[in-house]
Parts: C-alpha cells; sequence; structure tokens
C-alpha cells in the first residue's frame, strides 16, 4: 500500500499552479496527484511546463469529475483553508497534521490532503467531508497561493521523519575535509614555526600553548584547501619571502 498522501485539488483554475504543486510534491517524495474538474481540461500544457522535472507527477495525475470519486478510496483527508467556515472541525498546523498522517499511514491507512481552488478556497461541502482542517499560520495576508499552500504542508510531511543534519559544511572536491595525517602535518609545521621564532616560551608551557593552538584549528574546521593555503603561509612567514608588487 502506498503509504504517502494524495494531493487533492479541487477545481483548479490555473495550469501553472497545478504544476507548481506537483513540483512541490516531487521535491519532497509525494507522487499521488489527484484532480477535480480542473477549469481549463486535462492535459494542461501550462501545468507539464511549471512542473520541470516533476512532469512525471502531472502526466500521472488522476482527473475525476467530481470530489466524492476523488476521495472514494482514503481513510483519513485532511481539509488545507485559512477561512472560518461555522463548521466544527479541529484546525491543526501543517506540522502537526504531518505527523498525524505519519501514524495513519504506519497504521496502513490511505490519506489525503484536499485543497481548494484560487478563487475560492474549499466550501463547506466540501470541507464536511474531511477529519480536520489544516490551516498555515501567516502574520498577516492569510490566503497564500496554491502552489506555494502545496510546498509548505508538503515539505511539513517530509520533515517530520527527515533526518537531515541541522548544520553541516559542504566540501567540494578541493574542498574535501581534511586527513587527520593533514591535520597532524599542519600542525607539526605551526609548532617547528613558532618554536624556531620563540613564540612557543617558556618551555614548561610548551605544550599547554601547542594543545590551545590545536585546539583553535580544529574549531576553524578547516578544509583541506585551507590546510594547502595555511601551510603555504606558514613557510613563507619563516623564509622571509615576499613578492614585488608588479608596477
Amino acid at each position: 500500500m502506498n503509504s504517502r498522501p494524495a494531493i487533492i485539488l479541487s477545481h483548479p483554475q490555473l495550469g501553472e499552479n497545478i504544476g507548481a504543486a506537483a513540483r512541490a510534491m516531487a521535491n519532497f517524495g509525494l507522487t499521488d496527484l489527484r484532480l477535480v474538474k480542473p477549469r481549463h481540461g486535462w492535459p494542461d500544457a501550462k501545468a507539464t511546463a511549471m512542473a520541470a522535472g516533476a512532469a512525471k507527477v502531472v502526466e500521472e495525475a488522476q482527473v475525476f469529475p467530481t470530489l466524492l470519486e476523488a476521495v472514494a478510496d482514503l481513510n483519513l483527508i485532511y481539509a488545507t483553508t485559512a477561512r472560518e467556515r461555522g463548521i466544527t472541525k479541529e484546525v491543526l498546523t501543517p506540522a502537526e497534521a504531518a505527523r498525524r498522517l505519519r501514524r495513519a499511514s504506519s497504521r496502513e491507512e490511505k490519506t489525503g490532503i484536499l485543497f481548494g481552488n484560487e478563487r475560492a478556497g474549499l466550501d463547506n461541502d466540501e470541507i464536511s467531508l474531511c477529519d480536520c482542517v489544516i490551516t498555515i499560520p501567516t502574520a498577516h495576508f492569510a490566503s497564500i497561493n496554491l502552489g506555494q499552500a502545496v510546498l509548505l504542508t508538503v515539505y511539513e510531511w517530509f520533515r517530520a521523519v527527515d533526518t537531515t543534519p541541522t548544520a553541516r559544511l559542504e566540501h567540494a572536491p578541493l574542498h574535501r575535509k581534511p586527513t587527520r595525517r593533514e591535520l597532524i602535518d599542519l600542525f607539526e609545521h605551526l609548532e617547528r614555526a613558532l618554536e624556531e621564532s620563540g613564540f612557543l616560551f617558556p618551555p614548561e608551557k610548551h605544550d599547554a600553548m601547542a594543545r590551545a593552538i590545536r585546539a583553535t584549528i580544529h574549531r576553524a574546521r578547516l578544509t583541506y584547501q585551507e590546510v594547502q593555503t595555511l601551510r603555504g603561509m606558514i613557510a613563507a612567514l619563516s623564509k622571509g619571502k615576499h613578492r614585488v608588487p608588479k608596477a
């Protein structure tokens, strides 16, 4: 069973927004796109163009004449809307909705997220078919472009189990992390130069000062290229090298 939620767009008006939604889905691992009576019919060349690398999601989209038919096989459906519709429904943030969708999927339930059209969103009859409402928090203007709303919602679904480190360094081939041997060579090169200059003095403080210097270099998280540059700088300073500026 496909454990990923279906994305249902009810009466979408612009092919560009369908394409943007498809692209957002592909970015975060979703493929089941369902369209309820798109205004300009289907297929839509503008949707395919906007989807770019996610054209397959557009090509495999299912088109339904009614919302009832589009959601008939689903066990859990969340409606996305920023408007108060006078219907008693639990309102979730995208992050909480994502957690619940994940739990439902683990129980092998088929799930879906419903989005309304660009002009009026979802009506009361459409919302009445859903279990909960998702509302994206905003600072002022509550209405969000359809493609952006899909992006924000499916991002939270992806993020709910994402294990990407919160911070990391990117290393291109010349900017890879240095090996331990390369770092040790830098330490030894620098310490030799500092000994020759008389910096590591008095002798009883030599080891403590050397450890402090190594700790400082570790914190810098140097790349291989930076290690080599520092060694070149040390060599130039040690030998008193200088370059004559060009006229």
